[in-house]
C-alpha cells in the first residue's frame, strides 16, 4: 500500500512541475496586452499594471496550490482522514511560484534565466517531496525532511527579500508582496508545530502583518538590497520563531533572552560585513 501511495506522489509530483516550468518558460514567448488601473490608498495615488506576468503568476500558483493538494491526497493518513487541513501545505509552492515569477524576468541574460528556471525545478521537486514526508510527524526521516522544509523555506524568503527590495518599487507594492510570501512561508514553519489550525493561521497572519510593516519602514532607508534582505529574513526568522513558542506555550525570560541575543549578534555581523548605504 505504502510503494503504491508513493509512486503515485511521485508520478504527481513531476506532472506538476514540468507543466510549471513549460508556464515559466512561456513568460519569455508570451505578451498580452497590459491593463493600468489607477487609483488611491491612503490618500496617495497607486497605479497598478496588469502584465503576462501577473496573469502567468496568478495561473501557476493556483496549479501549485492543487499539485500541493494532489501530494497531500497521495499520502496514507490523507486517506484516513487524520491528515489535517490540506491547505496549510499549500504555502511554499505558492511562494515559490511567487518568487520565480518575480526573478526570472529580471534575469540578466539567457543563462542567468536557464539556471533559474533549472533551480525552480528542484526546489519545486524538492518542496513537494518535504510535503509528503512530512505529514506524519512519527514516519521515518520526518525529522530529515522537517530540516530540509525548514532551510528551502527560509532559503526562498531571502530571495524573495532579496528581489523585491532591489527593486525599489512603492511600499504599497513591495510590502504587500513582501506580505502575502512571508504568510505563505510562515504556514509551512508553523504547520510543523503540529498545533491547532486556528492558531497557525492566527500567527502567520501575524508574521506577514509584521514583515508588510517592516518592508514599509526599511523603504525609507538608503540601504543596499543585501543589508535590507537580511534585515527582513533576520525578522522574519524572530517573529515566526517566537510565534512557535507561543504556539507551544514556551514564551519566558529564557525565550526572550536567546532571540534577543542571537537579533543583537545578526545586527552587528550585517552591520559589519553587508553594505549598509544604497545609491
Amino acid at each position: 500500500m505504502h510503494r503504491e501511495m508513493l509512486l503515485d506522489y511521485r508520478d504527481r509530483a513531476s506532472v506538476l512541475i514540468w507543466v510549471v516550468l513549460m508556464g515559466l518558460a512561456a513568460q519569455r514567448l508570451l505578451a498580452l496586452p497590459t491593463i493600468v488601473v489607477a487609483g488611491g490608498v491612503l490618500g496617495s495615488p497607486v497605479t497598478i499594471t496588469v502584465t503576462t506576468n501577473t496573469v502567468l503568476g496568478l495561473i501557476l500558483a493556483g496549479l501549485a496550490a492543487s499539485g500541493a493538494e494532489a501530494i497531500v491526497r497521495a499520502h496514507p493518513l490523507s486517506h484516513s482522514g487524520e491528515s489535517g487541513p490540506h491547505w496549510l501545505a499549500w504555502g511554499v509552492p505558492v511562494a515559490l511560484i511567487g518568487v520565480a515569477v518575480l526573478l526570472l524576468p529580471v534575469a540578466p541574460s539567457r543563462l542567468y534565466w536557464l539556471v533559474g528556471l533549472t533551480l525552480t525545478g528542484i526546489a519545486l521537486g524538492l518542496s513537494l517531496a518535504g510535503i509528503y514526508y512530512t505529514m506524519d510527524p512519527f514516519a521515518t526521516g520526518y525529522r530529515r525532511a522537517r530540516l530540509g522544509m525548514n532551510a528551502l523555506t527560509y532559503g526562498i524568503a531571502l530571495v524573495l527579500y532579496l528581489v523585491v527590495y532591489r527593486t525599489r518599487t512603492r511600499s504599497i507594492v513591495s510590502a504587500t508582496e513582501i506580505m502575502l510570501v512571508s504568510g505563505l512561508l510562515a504556514l509551512e514553519l508553523l504547520r510543523g508545530s503540529q498545533r491547532p489550525t486556528m492558531s497557525v493561521a492566527l500567527y502567520a497572519l501575524i508574521t506577514c502583518l509584521v514583515l508588510g510593516q517592516a518592508t514599509w519602514v526599511l523603504n525609507y532607508m538608503r540601504l543596499q538590497s543585501l543589508t535590507g534582505g537580511l534585515v527582513l529574513l533576520l525578522i522574519f526568522y524572530n517573529v515566526v520563531g517566537l510565534s512557535q513558542n507561543a504556539i507551544q506555550g514556551r514564551i519566558g525570560r529564557r525565550i526572550t533572552i536567546e532571540y534577543g541575543l542571537i537579533t543583537i549578534a545578526a545586527l552587528a555581523l550585517i552591520w559589519e560585513f553587508a553594505p549598509r548605504v544604497g545609491g
